[in-house]
């Protein structure tokens, strides 16, 4: 499958990449639409964003929509209009159990704050963990 991958400031390129596959607990997208975000053009034009340097080649893009291509579970059909909520949480600390999105150790899709780097949507499939679906409601476009 093709996808876009940064490795620094102002090398972005289509490469072919071996297609994602749905393991446990994991819906597979046929992505429609990415949006670019603040952080993907510090990426691109900066090689970083922040303290987080692009050190080995990576996918961007967190906000995206696309199709189910594959549910193992069943629960959601083929051709399932969706959106992603692109964040893997951390460690629950005192204080902050209610956001889970400030719990250490999480991730967002389409980043270098890890390493190996957190491959983003830019790209023809993306695996994703079931409790990220989203799904849209009836009339709202996948590019909406």
């Amino acid at each position: 499958m093709k996808a876009a991958l940064i490795s620094g400031a102002h090398d972005l390129r289509l490469a072919e990449v071996p297609s994602p596959v749905a393991g446990p607990g994991q819906v597979l997208i046929r992505v429609s639409h990415v949006g670019i975000c603040g952080s993907d053009l510090h990426y691109y034009f900066h090689g970083r964003n922040g303290a987080f340097v692009v050190n080995e080649p990576f996918t961007p893009g967190h906000e995206m929509a696309g199709v189910i291509d594959l549910d193992p579970s069943g629960r959601w059909a083929p051709g399932t209009p969706v959106t992603i909520a692109p964040a893997s949480y951390g460690t629950a600390q005192p204080g902050i159990e209610d956001r889970k999105y400030l719990w250490p150790g999480g991730s967002y899709f389409g980043s270098a704050s890890t390493t190996p780097h957190t491959q983003g949507g830019m790209s023809e499939y993306r695996a994703v963990k079931s409790f990220m679906i989203r799904e849209l409601p009836p009339g709202l476009s996948l590019r909406d």
